[in-house]
């Protein structure tokens, strides 16, 4: 028949007093990790609408691209058409230039010949007849005034012609230039449509792209806030388990067993309970896992593994270090052991090496420290 101890119910009391004033209850830790994994839901809910939304505009995402394309060809054969109107009109402006030099110096020639013919008669074919003076002065007088007749007819007949061809050249130079500023006009217009297009192709990715960087921010803020709480929630019930031990009269010190073999997981209310994510398989963290399993049932402790092995980086990440003891397998963050003297881990061939109430959950193998 057990013992029925009524003195104890107000110690019992006084020590669910003091835990629930020391933390946070696990009611109340239970609700605002609900709160935060609520939020959680709520922005990857919103994130992964947001990847729809853009998988819908992807199709009028490759249409503009594909217009884009279309339009940089188009640009690309209107310059090569404009640098050949470039190169024409350079060819047709040397061209007038010279033309109009040619003009110029044929009618200084014609103005020279009809400024001599107006200063000394013309000769006729009766004056040179009787200025001859014999049959072979006549014939060459006569060729001579032939000879003047064709030149004055050739001198004339190349002024009319140069300035007709001046005319000409004029007004083809006149359609160049025409064409160069409609050219001109038609790249600088498809330059403008191709930098507005690739603008707005560019600003709906940043959007999007933004958007979705803020709540993957947001997701990893309440992530951690998550963790936290988890690790709160831990903390709380592991005090709560080894108070209630500790008032209902557990012992502190026990007999391990004599044989402590490799951790194997399993269910139940005591012992050890690796977290979901952890590493307890590196170095000799299995040998710690059986340990503080044995130490657990033993005392009747819910001891939960919240970090064994760590990488270098996220040992840095949580607030250790790069090489501390977790990043080689040779320590367990375990809330739950806080209560547990340094004597009675002693017993189970484990050790709290640091101090303060922080590290109290700090476990390492007697002699890895």
């Amino acid at each position: 028949m057990p013992i029925r101890r009524p003195y104890l119910l107000p110690a019992i009391a006084a020590v669910f007093a003091g835990l629930v004033a020391a933390v946070p209850s696990s009611a109340d830790l239970n609700s605002s990790l609900g709160n935060v994994r609520q939020h959680e839901n709520n922005l990857q809910s919103s994130i992964s609408a947001d990847s729809r939304h853009i998988a819908t505009f992807q199709g009028r995402i490759n249409d503009l691209q594909g217009r884009l394309q279309s339009l940089e060809t188009t640009l690309a054969t209107e310059q090569a058409q404009l640098a050949h109107t470039q190169a024409s009109l350079r060819a047709s402006r040397a061209r007038l230039v010279g033309l109009q030099s040619r003009l110029a110096r044929d009618r200084r020639a014609l103005a020279a010949q009809l400024v001599a013919r107006y200063e000394s008669e013309p000769p006729d074919l009766v004056s040179v007849l009787f200025s001859a003076r014999g049959f072979a002065d006549l014939l060459e007088k006569v060729d001579d005034l032939r000879r003047v007749s064709r030149q004055n007819t050739l001198i004339t007949h190349y002024v009319v012609k140069t300035k007709n061809a001046v005319h000409i050249q004029t007004v083809r130079y006149a359609a160049l230039e025409a064409q160069q500023s409609q050219q001109t006009a038609a790249v600088l217009t498809q330059r403008d449509e191709v930098a507005q297009l690739k603008l707005a192709i560019v600003n709906r990715q940043a959007r999007y792209i933004r958007a979705r960087s803020r709540k993957s921010a947001r997701l990893a803020t309440l992530n951690a806030r998550a963790r936290a709480l988890k690790h709160q929630l831990a903390l709380a019930q592991a005090r709560a388990a080894a108070a209630q031990a500790q008032a209902f009269g557990i012992a502190s010190g026990v007999t391990p067993p004599k044989s402590i073999g490799s951790f194997v997981p399993h269910g139940g209310a005591y012992g050890f309970f690796p977290a979901p994510g952890t590493n307890y398989t590196a170095g000799v963290e299995p040998i710690i896992a059986a340990r503080l399993d044995a130490l657990g049932k033993a005392l009747h402790l819910h001891l939960i593994g919240l970090s064994g092995y760590r990488t270098p980086q996220h040992s840095v990440e949580v607030g250790g270090f790069a090489d501390d003891p977790h990043t080689k397998g040779m320590a367990s963050d375990t809330p739950g052991v806080e209560g547990v003297s340094e004597a009675t881990l002693n017993q189970f061939g484990l050790t709290r090496p640091f101090a303060g109430a922080a590290e109290a959950d700090h476990i390492q193998l007697i002699g890895s420290a």
